[in-house]
C-alpha cells in the first residue's frame, strides 16, 4: 500500500481542466486500489518564491535547492499525520458566479502577498498540507494546463523539489510541456529529471524534456486521460449544426474568419460558438456575435452538459484542445486547429486521429482547413471506423496515466 500524494487543480473556469482533474482522480483510484489517494490542488501558502526572485540568479538550480531546502527543514519539524484519503469537490468558476467580482481585487492584492511572504519559509496555511506531504510516498503531479513560464509553475517544480528533498518518490502525468525560457528549460530539467516516472501526451513533449535534460528512459507516452469522459443521457445528433472556435491567441483576421463563414453557410450550416474556456474566448465569442452572427453556447453547468451540447452537432472546428478532446469522447467528428504551439498536434497523434491539425501560422491555412471541411462533408474519412475500432483502443491505453503506478510495488 503506497500513500499518494495527488496534485491537480480543484478550482477552474476552464471545463478542460474540470474534466482533466475529475478523469485523473477517476484513473487513480480506479487502478490503484490498494493504494490511498489523497487529492490536493495547487500549494496555497508558498507564494513568497515567484520568478523575480529567482531570475536573476547565476544557478536557479542551486536557488531552488535551496529553497526546497529551508522548506524541507520547516516541514521536518511538523509532527507526524496519519495518511487519509479524500474526495475532494472540483469547483467550477462559472462565468455569472458571484466569486467572480471580487477577482480584480484579489489580482489587486497577489503582489503584496508574494512580497510578505519573503519573510517567510511558508505561511501557516501551507503547514496542514506540508503534514500530508511528508507522511507521502509519491507526490504525482497532473499539470492540468499550468505548465508554463511563470510563478504558478515555479512554485509547483519548488514542491516537488521539496518532496524529493523529503525522502517522497515523485511522477508527472497527463501533460504536455510547453516551456520556452532557457531558465524553466534548466529548472524543469532539473526537477523532472529527480522523477521515477513521468507520463507525457506526445512525441514533441518528449524530445522537449530530452533535450532539456531529463532521462528518456523514466518517460513513457500515454493519450489525454480526458478522452475517458462520459455524459448523462442520450443525445440525437443534428446534421445542420456544427461547433465553431478560434481563440484570441491565434493571429487571425475577420476577413478570415468571414471567409470561413460563409464558406459553412454556403452548404447550409448553423454554426454555434463552442468554448471549454468562456473566460479566455470572450472577445472572440463578442466578435463572432457582434460582426458575424454566431451565437455561442454558453452558461454551460459543467463538462457533461458541454459535453452533451458537443454531442448534438453534426461535427466541430475548435482551436480549444479539450474541446477536440471531448467532442471525440462523444463521437463527434473535429477538424483541429493548432491553438498552442504543439500542444493539439502532439494530442492528436496520440489519439490517432486521421484528419490533420491546421497550423494558422501556415499560408494559406484558410483554404487548407476548408478543403478539409470538404473532405469531411463528403465522407472522405472513415470517421465511423476511428470512432468503433481506433477510439477504444485509445481509450485503454489512457489508462497508463495511473496504471504505470502498480509497476513500483
Amino acid at each position: 500500500m503506497k500513500n499518494v500524494f495527488l496534485i491537480t487543480k480543484l478550482k477552474t473556469s476552464n471545463l478542460g481542466n474540470e474534466v482533466l482533474s475529475t478523469e485523473i482522480i477517476r484513473l487513480f483510484k480506479e487502478n490503484n486500489k490498494n493504494d490511498v489517494i489523497r487529492v490536493n490542488g495547487r500549494p496555497m501558502g508558498i507564494e513568497g518564491y515567484f520568478v523575480n526572485r529567482i531570475i536573476k540568479s547565476k544557478l536557479p538550480s542551486q536557488q531552488l535547492d535551496k529553497w526546497a531546502e529551508k522548506i524541507a527543514s520547516q516541514i521536518n519539524k511538523i509532527a507526524p499525520i496519519e495518511f487519509a484519503a479524500n474526495n475532494p469537490k472540483i469547483i467550477l468558476v462559472k462565468e455569472q458566479s458571484p466569486k467572480m467580482k471580487w477577482e480584480p481585487f484579489k489580482a489587486k492584492l497577489r503582489p503584496l502577498k508574494r512580497l510578505l511572504g519573503i519573510t517567510k519559509v511558508f505561511f501557516p496555511a501551507y503547514q496542514p498540507r506540508a503534514a500530508y506531504l511528508k507522511s507521502a510516498d509519491w507526490l504525482v503531479y497532473s499539470g492540468a494546463g499550468e505548465v508554463g513560464d511563470n510563478s504558478v509553475f515555479l512554485r509547483q517544480l519548488l514542491e516537488i523539489r521539496v518532496a524529493q528533498k523529503l525522502g517522497v518518490k515523485t511522477a508527472a502525468v497527463n501533460q504536455s510541456v510547453v516551456i520556452k525560457t532557457p531558465l524553466f528549460q534548466q529548472l524543469t530539467a532539473h526537477v523532472y529529471g529527480k522523477m521515477e516516472k513521468i507520463v507525457i501526451r506526445g512525441t514533441q513533449t518528449q524530445r522537449n524534456l530530452i533535450k532539456y535534460g531529463v532521462p528518456e528512459n523514466i518517460i513513457e507516452l500515454a493519450p489525454d486521460s480526458a478522452i475517458n469522459a462520459t455524459y448523462n443521457g442520450s443525445v440525437v445528433r443534428d446534421k445542420r449544426k456544427i461547433g465553431f472556435n478560434l481563440t484570441p491567441r491565434l493571429n487571425v483576421n475577420n476577413a478570415q474568419i468571414e471567409t470561413i463563414i460563409k464558406h459553412l453557410e454556403s452548404m447550409g450550416k448553423e454554426i454555434f460558438f463552442i468554448t471549454n474556456e468562456p473566460f479566455g474566448d470572450l472577445s472572440m465569442m463578442n466578435i463572432l456575435q457582434e460582426k458575424f452572427g454566431i451565437k455561442p453556447i454558453s452558461k454551460l453547468d459543467g463538462y457533461k452538459d458541454y459535453m452533451e451540447k458537443l454531442a448534438s452537432l453534426d461535427w466541430v472546428i475548435s482551436a480549444r484542445l479539450h474541446t477536440n478532446v471531448l467532442s471525440l469522447a462523444t463521437g463527434t467528428p473535429i477538424i483541429p486547429v493548432e491553438g498552442n504551439v504543439f500542444k493539439t498536434t502532439e494530442l492528436m497523434e496520440q489519439l490517432q486521429y486521421p484528419i490533420p491539425v491546421i497550423d494558422t501560422a501556415q499560408n494559406e491555412w484558410v483554404g487548407k482547413l476548408l478543403a478539409e471541411v470538404d473532405k469531411l462533408d463528403r465522407g472522405d474519412y472513415l470517421i465511423a471506423d476511428y470512432f468503433t475500432k481506433v477510439l477504444p483502443l485509445v481509450k485503454e491505453k489512457a489508462k497508463r496515466n495511473a496504471s504505470w503506478l502498480n509497476d513500483f510495488n
